[in-house]
Parts: C-alpha cells; structure tokens; sequence
C-alpha cells in the first residue's frame, strides 16, 4: 500500500477462510521462527458470509506475520484478518523517526481500512460494522491512539529521564538523536471510529498520553499485561494503561514481553536470536509459549465476541 499523504509505502495482507483445495505451506518470515501453516495467495472460500473483521499491528523489530499465529485461530473462530506493516519499527526497517513518531502508525491502520473496505474483493468479505484491533507492544500503544488516545512525546522523554529505573525502550530511546524530526501532530486526535473494540498486548510506551484523551475512551478495551515485561516496563506501561482508561479490563500474565511473539524452533532459535541481538525467543523459565498463545487467543476470541 502507497499512502501519498503520509509518504509511507508498506505491505499488508489479508487473511481468510481459503477456498477448498488451497496449498497449504509451512512458512516462517524469521529462520529463528518455528513455522505457520497458511496457504498463501489462495482465494476466499465460496458463498462467504460478511465476517468481523480484525485489525492486528505488530511491535518494534516485528512484521506483518508477527501475530499470524492469532490470526491463524481468528480466522478458523469465524474472523477476517488485516495485518499491516510499520516502516521505520520493522524488523529490517528500524529508523529514529520510526521510534519516535509512533502515530504513524495509526495512520497506516486507517489507511490500509480504507483501502479494503473500498476493495470490491476484500470488502465482500467483511462486516465494516463489527471491526476490532489487536496489537502488540507499539502496537499496542497503535491502538490505544486509535481508541481516541492522544500522546505527547515530550511527556514520554520527561518520564524516561525522570525514571530512575529505565526499562529497554527509555534506555534505548534517550539515545536517539531526534532533532529535526517534526512532533508538531503528536497531539492530534487518530482515532478512528470504525474501530468498535480493542485488545492490546504489552503495551507502551504508556506515559506520553494524555489523561483527559485515555478518560474519553468508551470503546470496550482489554490490556494483556506482561508481568515480566523487561523491554516495557510493565507498571509504567501496560498497567498503567489499564487504569488509566476508562473501563479497561487487565489480564496479567507470568510472562515476559517476547511471549506474544511467534514460537522460536528449539535451540537454534535461542542461538540465532541472540547473534542478532534481539531477545525474541527469550522467555521465563516455566514458560510455554505455544500455552501462552492458547490463552491469549482464547481470550482474544472470547472478548471480540462478546463486543462485536
């Protein structure tokens, strides 16, 4: 997709129920990443009924495959799925302005809604009244702009020098050499009114956001907090979320932030991961990351059909 009033170009994909038939492949976007079974470039199954559609945006260093093991398990419980990519917070694509100026992202989603609900073979498929979002880490906070949250990154920078304790993302950031790089529509309002319900998953950065824009969201909203979170710093981020929006509900998991990531293969993914210097397959001892994606797609499933 080619938004020329941002000057973004990425990629997304929808997914589906596949027509009878479709060659069904193991693909894996990572060689550290244990492989998914989808049937790529397949077309939808006949005599589709109009579905609740599910948005989903991955976290930094992530793709648009980072949450396909969700997608996968929405689409066989009845959903359609929209995953898009973020330039500039990709796993191959990683820029300070990326980093920095998060509410980019929030105009990819609504873009790339607009362009497929306006898509005479996609739109077919979907039931533009009941569309939900899912998202992960800054995807997480994508949906929270989404939801009508304004953020300040200035507040973000003050809280993460301020901080005595800084987890990844404020050690990482306050390095980032960001002069230049416009904030001036930091504050705007992205919020996007398509979007009936939201389920965000380790979440933040949390301390940016204004308090009035998180007490004005009546969207139904779940927060799946990572207890162990060591990339965002789970009581100043996702918790903190949680009782800042008005009507949010929190799950709080035993887990770290890598646990709603795909599955690592057993151990050449720890190895490969950790020569690329970022700890995706890192998690607790005790921790079964096929488990955890159970869970949370239960969850996800259960909460996006009560709402929708």
């Amino acid at each position: 997709m080619n938004n020329k009033a941002s000057a973004r170009s990425f990629v997304s994909e929808i997914w589906f129920e596949a027509a009878p038939g479709a060659k069904i492949e193991n693909f894996a976007v990572r060689v550290p990443l244990r492989a998914i079974a989808i049937a790529r470039n397949a077309e939808p199954a006949p005599d589709q009924r109009k579905r609740p559609l599910v948005v989903v945006s991955h976290g930094n260093w992530g793709t648009r495959y980072s949450l396909g093991w969700l997608s996968v398990r929405l689409v066989n419980a009845g959903f359609v799925v929209l995953s898009t990519s973020h330039p500039g917070t990709l796993g191959d694509d990683q820029t300070v302005a990326g980093r920095l100026r998060l509410w980019d992202r929030s105009h990819d989603v609504s873009f790339a809604l607009d362009e497929v609900l306006k898509h005479p073979k996609w739109s077919a498929l979907i039931d533009e009244s009941r569309i939900a979002f899912a998202g992960h880490s800054f995807g997480g906070w994508t949906g929270v702009s989404l939801a009508g949250g304004k953020f300040d990154p200035a507040a973000q920078k003050e809280f993460c020098e301020k901080s005595t304790t800084k987890d990844f993302y404020c050690d990482g950031t306050l390095k980032d050499d960001i002069a230049g790089i416009p904030t001036a529509d930091a504050t705007n309002s992205f919020k996007d009114r398509r979007v009936k319900a939201f389920y965000i998953m380790a979440s933040g950065p949390g301390q940016g956001f204004l308090e009035d824009s998180l007490q004005s969201i009546t969207a139904p909203f779940m927060v799946d907090t990572a207890q162990a979170d060591e990339i965002l710093e789970a009581g100043a981020n996702s918790s903190t979320l949680a009782r800042r929006i008005r009507g949010a509900r929190e799950i709080i998991r035993s887990v770290g932030h890598f646990a709603y990531v795909p599955e690592c293969k057993w151990l050449v993914g720890p190895v490969l991961a950790r020569l690329a210097g970022v700890p995706i397959c890192n998690d607790s001892d005790g921790v079964d990351r096929r488990r955890v994606h159970e869970q949370v797609a239960e969850d996800v499933i259960a909460f996006f059909t009560q709402h929708l």
